[in-house]
């Protein structure tokens, strides 16, 4: 019976841009949200409670809680994105908790979810080819993309496209799959199978194609921290990491105007997104102490998809920004051999798709989670062998 509460939020999962609430309620939300009082009854049957491990999950949960509240003093809107942000956070401490208890269901997860992007993505792009442009995103019933009817823009490769797979667009897609790439290189040996690699293959030549900006950002970053960890002195790497950041910052500020000018013009989108987080930071100083509330993303009221724009500008400066470096200082702090590929993506997620209702977010703090409990496991593993191996020997 409990197995059955697992997988019926797995399912629900494989729903990230098709509401199954929308149909009957008229209300847009994932589906599976729908899964929390599943959650909630299997945590409370199994008697599980909130681990230490959890507690920046448990700090943005409060933020979501108290920030209305204070709101009430200032001139903060409300809506329903507000009970949104409780509900997935509230969702998030309890889905990572049970995982991090079943790693073996959420490896394979991860592992036929992936799968089941790749192939679609495939299918997306065929049928874009023949000229079946809706059918390409039936998987999708979110409003404004069904009023708007949309379609996939074409990609910078011939006979390609913007694919979304089970997404509503392609850089929701392209986050979740450098998770995945990554968390399937993380994952212990004991938790990997003679299709993982193929998986991983697949997974980086989606990414390649995908034209993307965020894939881009990605593959450039990751090759040269891999560069840098192949380096097998670690005072040599750390040196190597603070050079290759500081000359980066460097030319980056030297050449700031003429690498916008040129990102511009070979991606349309990129000056959008540009001005978008300008004009974010700009309105920063014109807050209200508990922000100004939350207006949806998908449909381009809130102004931007960059973090800034959506969760500063709905929790304020401070409650905001606490949100946004608690998590990464949890990522730095966390056990991932990966780190610095790790704090990659979540930064190109916070520019690129900054609202944490999304599941890509669900599932890439998880999956830290996940490999948080997998080192713990193994540690008490490798102490416990050693206490017997003393024992033993005290024997003899």
């Amino acid at each position: 019976m409990m197995k059955i509460l697992l997988y019926i939020n797995i399912i629900l999962i494989f729903f990230p841009a098709f509401s199954l609430s929308y149909p009957f309620t008229g209300i847009y939300f994932q589906s599976r949200i729908l899964g929390l009082p599943l959650l909630i009854w299997y945590a409370f049957i199994n008697n599980k409670k909130v681990k230490k491990d959890l507690f920046v999950f448990v700090v943005a949960l409060l933020i979501c809680l108290i920030t209305p509240i204070l709101g009430l003093l200032t001139n903060r809107s409300y809506s329903l994105i507000d009970i949104g942000y409780i509900s997935s956070f509230l969702y998030l401490i309890i889905f990572a908790q049970i995982m991090g208890n079943n790693l073996d269901l959420f490896v394979n997860f991860i592992k036929v979810f992936t799968l089941a992007n790749i192939f679609y993505s495939v299918l997306q792009t065929i049928l874009m080819n023949i000229g079946l442009e809706t059918l390409a995103m039936i998987h999708s019933n979110l409003p404004v993309k069904v009023n708007s009817g949309y379609v996939l823009p074409a990609s910078i490769l011939p006979y390609t496209y913007r694919f979304s797979g089970l997404f509503n667009e392609s850089s929701p897609l392209i986050f979740y799959l450098c998770s995945s790439y990554i968390f399937l290189a993380e994952i212990s040996p004991e938790n990997r199978s003679k299709n993982t690699f193929i998986i991983q293959i697949l997974t980086l030549l989606t990414i390649l194609i995908s034209g993307s900006k965020y894939s881009y950002a990605f593959l450039i970053n990751y090759l040269i921290i891999k560069l840098i960890a192949s380096v097998k002195d670690k005072i040599f790497r750390r040196f190597l990491y603070v050079i290759v950041l500081s000359l980066s910052l460097y030319l980056f500020n030297q050449y700031f105007s003429t690498i916008l000018t040129s990102m511009s013009e070979i991606l349309p989108a990129f000056e959008d997104r540009k001005v978008n987080i300008e004009n974010s930071i700009t309105l920063l100083l014109e807050l209200e102490p508990m922000g100004n509330g939350f207006l949806p993303s998908s449909t381009g009221e809130s102004g931007g998809l960059d973090a800034i724009t959506i969760i500063v500008g709905g929790y304020g400066v401070l409650f905001g920004m606490t949100i946004l470096i608690s998590f990464l200082v949890w990522i730095l702090l966390s056990k991932v051999k990966n780190k610095p590929i790790f704090v990659v993506v979540y930064i190109l997620g916070l520019l690129s798709s900054g609202s944490f209702l999304i599941s890509q977010y669900t599932l890439f703090f998880t999956m830290i989670y996940v490999i948080n409990q997998q080192y713990k496991i193994t540690e008490f593993n490798f102490v416990k062998s050693e206490r017997k191996h003393y024992c033993l020997e005290s024997k003899t």
